[in-house]
């Protein structure tokens, strides 16, 4: 039983490290953009990229519900904002570079994205 526990425990850490590698090198960005809905919701959107971009300036097009804003400071990130359906927001990016995209609303994680090439679009809905 002790040898089965063993085993299991060295496939686990196998595969975790195989895993894990495809992550690494991202950092995250301090100043995610934050967007206003007009029902007074926040999206928080997160975003990350390779260290070696971290001080690049690049543009996140967003389409959100009409009425929302961006608050809060977006850092490198030009944020354009353009209104969008109701109950959901897409986000679409052309860097040149990889991209990693997760959105949170109201303590929901909606939903995480990798472009390795920093180009593509992604729609949350709640």
């Amino acid at each position: 039983m002790l040898k089965k526990l063993f085993v299991v425990s060295l496939a686990i850490l196998l595969f975790a490290g195989a895993v894990m590698p495809a992550l690494a090198g991202f950092v995250w960005c301090a100043t995610d953009p934050n967007i206003l809905l007009p029902q007074g919701g926040v999206v928080h959107v997160v975003a990350s990229v390779p260290q070696e971009y971290k001080n690049v300036t690049w543009t996140l097009e967003i389409q959100a519900p009409a009425g929302s804003r961006v608050v809060g400071n977006t850092g490198n990130i030009t944020v354009v904002l353009q209104e969008g359906p109701v109950g959901q927001i897409t986000a679409t990016a052309s860097t040149g570079f990889p991209v990693k995209l997760n959105a949170k609303y109201k303590g929901n994680w909606l939903g995480e994205v990798i472009w390795g090439d920093g180009n593509g679009s992604v729609t949350w809905s709640w």
